[in-house]
């Protein structure tokens, strides 16, 4: 059996994954599978792919997440992992480009045009 300890102010920090609120608040959303909303959660790679410069000529941001990746991840099947990637795309939270060959597909995040974000700090903040 699994050892649990109680959190604490002594405790150290645990890891999340943020997910973005309008997932849970959005009407049109709804429907979407908490896999789905899962997955999108974890697609959090947004952030890293900028610093590495997978950027498009247009600002886009690429990601790579493969199948296989989800699966582990969400602990589903292949079959599963498919049909979560498939929501996510005929909902329109994401778009996936097939490259061929046994690449991974590169992945673009969409958000609801009204969503709520949190806007970035400029990094010119002036005295």
């Amino acid at each position: 059996m699994k050892t649990f300890c109680k959190l604490t102010t002594e405790s150290p920090a645990a890891s999340y994954v943020p997910l973005p609120r309008f997932l849970l608040q959005d009407e049109a959303l709804r429907d979407i599978s908490n896999d789905a909303k899962v997955l999108y959660a974890l697609l959090d790679r947004a952030s890293i792919s900028r610093q590495n410069g997978y950027v498009e000529p247009d600002g886009t941001i690429r990601l790579y997440f493969t199948l296989e990746q989800a699966q582990t991840q969400l602990h589903r099947s292949r079959q599963s992992a498919t049909r979560i990637f498939r929501e996510l795309e005929y909902s329109g939270l994401i778009v996936r480009r097939k490259q061929g060959l046994g690449k991974p597909a590169l992945i673009t995040l969409n958000y609801p045009a009204d969503a709520k974000l949190i806007a970035k700090e400029s990094e010119d903040v002036q005295a």
